[in-house]
């Protein structure tokens, strides 16, 4: 289960501070940064109408999606900016509650050492239903220091749930249980127009273009097969001898890069459909 990247007493501590605030500055606050305010029932509400308003934008956010924490970020920075002076020990205050969540003041930004730490922020939703793979990134973020053998498995798992993302985007249908991952990238392949074969062999560099294209799936499978030897599953109990971080990170940053190219190649042909 992923922890939260921000207290709740932290999020308490700014709350409070913004009792005094009118209700509009409130909604402008956390509207700047794309941060929603979500209805919620009565009995979900504390006291006070401004403690109830900055609740429902809180409801609105993924405590440990390092995207929703660099909103709310930019929000309490935009807080502390506007602190008046004769509240300065206010102010000292919930910089002292970030300190303690792992952040640091300064200079009208807070800089994160804790998002800092995360080897993948983002990746291109491309306008499909993609939120459901912030879970391996989670996963991979939480593992490539301490248990590279879970970075690589989570890796693969990352580019077999993006090639299905990207085929539910298609309406493509594909065995759940039997398709593995070069059959469901062949797949996808012939989808986004990026199949070596279909490459024509009158187009300047087009030995070139096929051999990238290919490569695209010795990608796939190679960390596919890598996670068979070293990463997690298949029961393992331990964790690989001589697996370090320093593997992990190329695996993922190879993952992650053709996560991101498909997603970002999905996203081109559905904006430039003839």
């Amino acid at each position: 289960m992923s922890r939260d990247l921000i207290s709740r007493v932290t999020r308490r501590a700014f709350q409070e501070w913004l009792v005094d605030w009118t209700l509009r500055t409130i909604a402008e606050l956390f509207e700047n940064h794309n941060v929603q305010c979500v209805a919620l029932p009565e009995d979900k509400l504390p006291t006070g109408q401004r403690r109830s308003l900055v609740e429902c934008y809180y409801a609105s956010l993924d405590w440990s999606n390092p995207q929703d924490i660099r909103k709310i970020l930019n929000a309490y920075e935009d807080i502390l900016i506007q602190a008046p002076s004769q509240y300065e020990e206010g102010k000292q205050k919930l910089i002292r509650y970030l300190e303690r969540d792992g952040y640091k003041y300064e200079n009208g930004r807070i800089e994160s050492n804790t998002l800092d730490a995360l080897f993948i922020e983002t990746i291109p939703s491309a306008g499909l239903d993609a939120e459901h793979l912030y879970i391996y990134i989670d996963r991979i973020n939480a593992s490539i220091k301490t248990d590279p053998s879970l970075a690589i498995g989570s890796t693969k798992e990352l580019i077999e749930a993006t090639l299905k993302t990207i085929l539910n985007g298609y309406k493509e249908s594909y065995d759940e249980k039997k398709d593995d991952i070069p059959k469901l990238l062949k797949q996808v392949q012939k989808l986004l127009e990026l199949a070596p074969e279909e490459v024509d062999n009158a187009k300047k560099g087009s030995d070139t273009i096929k051999k990238i294209l290919n490569n695209l799936g010795s990608v796939a499978v190679g960390i596919a097969e890598l996670r068979n030897l070293y990463g997690s599953g298949h029961g393992r109990g331990q964790q690989s001898k001589g697996l370090t971080s320093r593997h992990a990170k190329l695996v993922v940053g190879a993952g992650t890069t053709l996560c991101s190219f498909l997603l970002e190649t999905y996203e081109y042909r559905e904006n430039f459909k003839p």
